[in-house]
């Protein structure tokens, strides 16, 4: 050292200053004296300090495979939750009521109506229609007549982006606790069910002309 002009180091002294470079980045120091003979300074070795984890490792996450076909996550789920918020064009959530009038039969808007306040039963049903609509889009799920769900089609995954936006827009108009508004919103409800059923359920008017068309469900 320098390489234009070696020799002016003594092995002591490039000794010296190795195990000096070493300290300053905190390599473990040994026992004895760093030796000045080059079979002793060759044997050094140097190896890449392990990456710290930055995080730790995320546990597994179980998985939810399709259990029910896809008419009952619209019956079970879908359905009930979107008549009651069709029911707030006629009905004011907000309305006292007496009493329940027993009826005797079982109905979807009024069931639950003495366990949480009127205006609650809305945002509840709008939030289960913005959070169960991505099940139209799980894996494996099969139609009633036992097609497979057209998860990977463009308009399918269109229709679901739809029903869960008007779930979305459904709790917030239930946030201003206002009739008119929530009403107004159930035309966007609507229409994202009538999209996907006009290609995917009710071919060409020919439900309501009283065809069956449930062997052709699910394909466009």
């Amino acid at each position: 050292m320098p390489a234009d002009d070696q020799g002016k180091l003594k092995p002591a002294d490039a000794a010296d200053l190795i195990a000096f470079m070493l300290q300053t980045a905190k390599f473990p120091a040994g026992r004895t004296e760093l030796a000045a003979a080059d079979a002793a300074l060759k044997s050094i070795t140097i190896t890449a300090a392990k990456p710290q984890a930055t995080a730790q490792a995320r546990p597994q996450m179980p998985e939810f495979p399709a259990f029910g076909n896809l008419a009952q996550v619209m019956r079970g789920i879908l359905f009930p939750s979107s008549n009651i918020i069709f029911n707030v064009q006629l009905h004011d959530p907000g309305e006292k009521t007496t009493g329940p009038v027993d009826t005797g039969a079982f109905s979807w808007t009024s069931w639950g109506g003495q366990i949480y306040a009127g205006w609650q039963l809305v945002d509840y049903a709008a939030v289960a229609i913005a959070e169960s609509a991505p099940l139209m889009l799980t894996p494996g799920r099969r139609c009633e007549n036992g097609k497979p769900v057209p998860i990977d089609r463009p308009d399918w995954i269109k229709f679901t982006q739809e029903l869960a936006e008007a779930g979305r827009a459904a709790y917030k108009a239930s946030q201003t606790r206002n009739m008119e508004i929530v009403s107004d919103v159930t035309n966007q409800l609507s229409e994202s069910c009538m999209h996907c059923h006009s290609v995917y359920r009710d071919k060409r008017g020919s439900r309501s002309a009283g065809l069956d068309t449930s062997a052709s469900h699910c394909t466009p």
